[in-house]
């Protein structure tokens, strides 16, 4: 790991909040909350990531940080987001609660010293992990939803191509 990969995976996490806005904000309702074939809207992935911030990112570094290779448990990721009550709220509302939450995650993580991100710890299903491994895999799963967005966003202007579907 580098320093460059560090400083990319947190810019990652810090532009995902200006990434959906753009993509999201002027959005119709309709469109962010249509549901693709497994059952997620636009709207439910935002939500989704708002409700994993603390428990998937700053719960688990920061067990790492104050503990010595503390047991880490697994996140039931949907039980989160169904409990949250978040998939309910106004788009806006949920950019605007990424975007604070972000920025803070995002400050915290940079001014993390560079031996902190060699701490580890024990992840109840994935095994032993560092803080950069959080990191990095957090800045992964952020554009893994970005793609998720885009695609949902996509499905209903293709469906409106007529014969221009042939291009891909």
């Amino acid at each position: 790991m580098t320093d460059t990969s560090i400083a990319a995976a947190i810019d990652v996490l810090a532009s995902t909040p200006a990434t959906m806005r753009a993509l999201l904000a002027e959005m119709p309702d309709e469109i962010v909350a249509a549901r693709d074939d497994e059952g997620w809207s636009a709207r439910d992935v935002l939500a989704h990531l708002v409700s994993l911030n603390g428990p998937a990112l700053l719960d688990r570094v920061g067990l790492m940080l104050e503990q010595d290779d503390p047991p880490i448990p697994n996140v039931d990721e949907q039980a989160l987001l169904d409990r949250s009550g978040l998939r309910s709220r106004p788009v806006a509302v949920l950019l605007e609660e990424f975007a604070r939450q972000r920025a803070g995650a995002a400050a915290w993580l940079r001014g993390l010293p560079p031996e902190a991100l060699a701490r580890t710890g024990r992840h109840s299903v994935a095994g032993r992990l560092t803080v950069a491994e959080v990191v990095h895999h957090k800045a992964w799963h952020d554009l893994l939803h970005v793609r998720q967005v885009c695609a949902l966003l996509a499905a209903p202007l293709d469906e409106q191509r007529g014969a221009m579907r042939m291009f891909t």
